[in-house]
């Protein structure tokens, strides 16, 4: 098969962690096993030349072979043995640490493995532990003498973590490594209420691994909450390079609570020069196939499977587990990756964006290709196979949604505050600058949603620090916004502003189409569409009746880079996660910008509630803070539908909405009649205007929008007794 890692996704274990195959003079010894925090703990004595994989068994009944029980697992020597402990710590001689038969913890002698069952129904079983291939069964050597007894209670005796590794870290942090092993089954929905399905069959009892770093002081006395900030390493990378004082191009240091920083590792076998190899791959934060047989070798996902989001489960759980454990406030949970887990947190902000605060995305291109590494596990583009995922439509996502900037794949309308940067010098195959990277961007910035889109100089990895954005590891040399601690100011349960449209103002800089290179003529080598806008996270308005923000631009930043370079920005903006302020689709709205320090209205307005419940306000000036900062408010006034000798007889609605190219206004008329029909701007300016005949009944108008701008826009249905308003929104 050919190798398509554009970075080490698939890399061989060597030296200490080579993978033998021989079985000669193996010898596997001192079976014993024990129930504990709803699993079962099987433990044996593994001598070298470790097999490859070994295989679990069990019976309700004691047994001599392996085909009078169940396979309940296959691990890997690098599952049963701590290779991703061993690896990232340094120490070969490193062991798991469990809960013991008497409920202390309990740690593995060196050459002591270990299997993980997560118990699904109470009872007593014998376990056996052979070399795959091997079918003989001895009582006390590797089959267990006696039953264990199990209990299933996930309220009172819960799946939990165990801690591994509690360290010291330069600069005063403290660092904890945890291991939890998963759940697997083919039926994804077959978890306990306390442990989801977060592997398949294949896949079951196998570990996994997260490191939380801790803020120095960290305080949760007195019922003290404290923020947490997940991380998602790159393809090549691996949660041990997400620590406090490492990755400081990304200032991850936490200064109020954790830095949660994950594993993605997908033990199986590869095709190499025709042999089958051992591979610590990734499922790019997302998942695979249900189907996916890791030992075999050249398997490859395509039609008629779905891709499980095993890996957003477990990370999923890991979050509601610090919750519980780690004083975590759930409002308060960042997440930021790069490269790979950039993809990664897109993905899982997509899906489940009710969850986070904010989302920090570095190097992502946004984009599946037929090259890329995860081929086995989650099929082509061509393919783009179903998810488990539902979207807003009641339909199967499928994975090309999974992975794009701005497809909704949740019932959720509004995501969290979205950070992008990205390098027009980058050339990674699956990340790279190119046109369709800058396609996505412009629509993004136009639908409103809040993301925020940087770019620079910068290549796909961070060799030197000298672009625009990151000129340095000091605060006072690089952007404040992808700063953990920046992170950790914002809230899920919070409303906020969404401006966008910025490169409708000429003063803004440009991407260009999309050409590889800096200096190139196209586009300018560095700018950003959202990143200098500012509002105070504490003075925020939020009633049934009105919402209010103070916002400006950067004008007095750390980070000289991070000032705005211009006096006054304007862009549309959207009030995003209200919690009060949701008036009805429809309603009037009046909305004001005022200046602080002088009391003057500098704008104001009247527009109307989307379909959707969104509230938009058009062109919003904003002013560098050095200048003056300006309050935002918003109250609910009166119906879409204006009404002079009484209501309308017209009902309908624009198809489809948002448009493109074209689209429809579908009425159902209790009369017939004339009118005029209209196409407004959200400043109230006519664009398009037509007489038409309306028939009694149902009518489809044709809409004329070529040529216009992507953006809000309101279509008028006038008669003599009364006129209907429909919002229409325009995309790329």
């Amino acid at each position: 098969m050919k190798k398509t890692s554009s970075s080490p996704l698939s890399f061989l274990l060597i030296g200490t962690m080579v993978l033998c195959c021989s079985r000669i003079g193996f010898s596997q010894t001192d079976i014993d096993a024990w129930y504990a925090d709803g699993q079962v703990w099987i433990t044996w004595m593994s001598a070298e030349p470790h097999p490859e994989t070994m295989a679990i068994y069990k019976h309700d009944q004691p047994f001599l072979s392996a085909a009078e029980s169940s396979l309940i697992g296959r691990p890997f020597h690098y599952e049963y043995l701590p290779g991703t402990f061993v690896l990232q710590t340094g120490n070969s001689a490193f062991t798991y640490t469990i809960p013991g038969p008497d409920g202390q913890p309990y740690t593995l002698a060196e050459g002591q493995a270990l299997f993980v069952e997560t118990v699904t129904e109470p009872g007593a079983a014998w376990y056996a532990v052979l070399p795959w291939g091997t079918t003989d069964v001895i009582p006390g050597v590797n089959r267990t003498s006696m039953a264990v007894n199990t209990v299933y209670d996930p309220i009172n005796e819960p799946v939990t973590c165990h801690l591994q590794l509690s360290q010291k870290l330069p600069g005063g942090y403290t660092s904890n490594w945890f291991a939890l092993w998963q759940l697997g089954r083919q039926d994804e929905n077959a978890g306990r209420p306390d442990f989801p399905v977060m592997a398949n069959a294949y896949k079951n009892g196998t570990p996994a691994m997260f490191i939380v770093s801790e803020a120095i002081g960290m305080d949760t006395t007195n019922g003290q909450t404290i923020p947490a900030t997940h991380w998602f390493h790159g393809g090549g990378g691996e949660a041990a390079n997400y620590l406090p004082f490492k990755s400081k191009q990304f200032n991850i240091a936490p200064q109020q609570g954790i830095l949660v920083a994950h594993n993605d590792d997908f033990p199986h076998l590869v095709m190499m020069d025709g042999n089958p190899v051992f591979s610590a791959s990734r499922t790019a934060w997302f998942g695979y196939v249900r189907n996916y047989d890791p030992f075999q070798a050249d398997f490859m996902a395509g039609p008629g499977d779905t891709v499980i989001n095993y890996t957003q489960r477990r990370i999923l759980w890991i979050g509601k587990w610090l919750v519980d454990h780690y004083r975590v406030d759930p409002h308060r949970i960042a997440i930021q990756g790069y490269s790979m887990g950039s993809g990664g947190v897109g993905a899982l902000a997509k899906t489940f964006p009710q969850l986070f605060s904010t989302v920090c995305s570095f190097n992502n291109g946004y984009r599946r290709v037929n090259e890329e590494t995860l081929t086995q596990f989650q099929g082509t583009v061509e393919n783009n196979l179903p998810t488990n995922l539902i979207g807003p439509d009641g339909l199967p996502v499928k994975m090309n949604s999974v992975m794009d900037l701005n497809t909704p794949i949740s019932p959720f309308r509004d995501w969290p505050i979205y950070r992008v940067w990205a390098g027009k010098q980058d050339i990674n195959d699956r990340m790279h600058w190119g046109p369709d990277l800058v396609s996505q961007y412009r629509m993004a910035d136009s639908i409103g949603q809040g993301i925020q889109i940087s770019w620079d100089e910068r290549l796909h990895t961070y060799p030197v620090l000298n672009q625009h954005w990151i000129e340095g590891e000091a605060a006072d040399q690089q952007t404040l916004l992808d700063d953990v601690a920046t992170q950790e100011l914002f809230r899920s349960n919070e409303s906020f502003p969404a401006f966008f449209h910025h490169q409708q103002d000429a003063q803004n800089r440009d991407p260009g189409i999309g050409m590889q290179g800096i200096d190139t003529g196209d586009g300018d080598n560095w700018g950003t569409w959202g990143g200098y806008h500012r509002w105070d996270l504490l003075d925020v308005t939020d009633q049934p009746d009105s919402w209010a923000i103070t916002a400006w631009l950067a004008g007095n930043a750390a980070f000289a880079n991070d000032n705005c370079p211009v006096l006054s920005l304007t862009s549309d903006m959207a009030i995003r996660r209200p919690q009060n302020f949701t008036p009805a689709s429809g309603t009037m709205v009046h909305w004001s910008v005022t200046d602080i320090s002088m009391g003057s209205i500098l704008q104001s307005g009247n527009s109307i509630v989307h379909p959707n419940g969104l509230v938009v306000l058009p062109q919003v000036t904003l002013f560098r803070d050095d200048i003056r900062r300006v309050r935002i408010e918003v109250q609910t006034m009166m119906s879409a539908v204006d009404s002079e000798t009484g209501a309308s007889s017209i009902t309908g609605v624009v198809w489809p909405n948002p448009a493109h190219t074209q689209a429809d206004l579908r009425i159902v008329s209790s009369r017939s009649g004339s009118g005029i029909l209209q196409i407004t701007d959200l400043a109230g300016s006519v664009v398009r205007s037509k007489e038409w005949s309306i028939q009694s009944g149902e009518q489809s108008i044709p809409l004329d929008i070529g040529g216009l701008l992507a953006g809000w826009y309101m279509v008028r249905m006038i008669q003599s007794e009364s006129s209907s308003v429909w919002p229409l929104m325009l995309v790329n």
